[in-house]
């Protein structure tokens, strides 16, 4: 038996919050799928939906509902994709303009690395082994940002289906796992005081942006207690950013 563990706490500050919560569940339905011109995508062997939905910058959620009619497994089960299997993904100019720009991605890239140390200097004072970097994890860390960035929502919880993506992603990476949780966490440029054109990123650098993460969910006792967990070997973080650069979602992912 598959066991779940996250945590839950609402914590505010002036520009951020930070929440973590979970609940484990056997089918997902899909969300909405983008709009946009497609072309086919015919599966190859080892190929997994959460490999084919970063090739093409979409969440595994979008890219289940964009193929849920032809085929309806993906939505109980992502790890039932074949090989063979033809696929509607974003034509190439789509897939360009959803890209994040490289010098995006670099920064929240750094923000992630520099998460993952502050976490592990924070285990190793408890004696705790220090959490490993997993692409897998990442993957999935950076498509549940990114969902949340994309459709507007802040939650461990899909807002069209009040059910948890999480499962899904891990279904969907065929990882094998016996514990898994995650903790989410958003900074937002939403006071009155704070002008428009100020981003995220002009009031913060890539470490004081990491340390805000960091910080936060250690300063949360049921955060902390995640993060402390010392059954945990696996992690992935990832961040997405809005459009108008003024919230940045943060995601970590544990697993055994």
């Amino acid at each position: 038996m598959l066991r779940r563990i996250t945590a839950l706490l609402l914590l505010t500050f002036i520009l951020s919050a930070l929440t973590a919560c979970g609940i484990e569940q056997n089918v997902l339905p899909v969300a909405s799928a983008p709009a946009g011109n497609y072309i086919l995508y015919t599966t190859q062997p080892g190929d997994t939906v959460s490999q084919i939905a970063s090739r093409f910058h979409l969440t595994i959620e979008q890219l289940i509902a964009l193929n849920a009619d032809q085929y309806p497994a993906l939505a109980r089960d992502p790890s039932s994709l074949r090989a063979g299997w033809q696929l509607r993904v974003p034509s190439p100019d789509q897939t360009s303009a959803r890209a994040t720009p490289e010098t995006r991605r670099t920064d929240l890239n750094q923000v992630a690395v520099e998460i993952i140390e502050g976490i592990n200097t924070a285990r190793a004072q408890k004696g705790l082994a220090l959490l490993r970097s997993d692409v897998a994890l990442t993957r999935i860390a950076s498509n549940r940002s990114q969902d949340m960035i994309a459709r507007d929502y802040f939650s461990h919880y899909d807002p069209e289906t009040g059910q948890e993506p999480l499962l899904r992603y891990l279904q969907a990476t065929r990882l094998s796992y016996r514990y898994a949780g995650e903790n989410i966490a958003e900074v937002k440029n939403d006071s009155g005081w704070v002008p428009p054109w100020l981003t995220v990123a002009t009031r913060y650098s890539a470490s004081e942006l990491a340390n805000q993460f960091v910080t936060g969910w250690l300063n949360s006792p049921d955060h902390r207690a995640n993060l402390s967990r010392a059954y945990y070997r696996r992690t992935g973080v990832a961040l997405a950013v809005g459009a108008d650069g003024r919230r940045v979602v943060a995601t970590q992912v544990f697993s055994d």
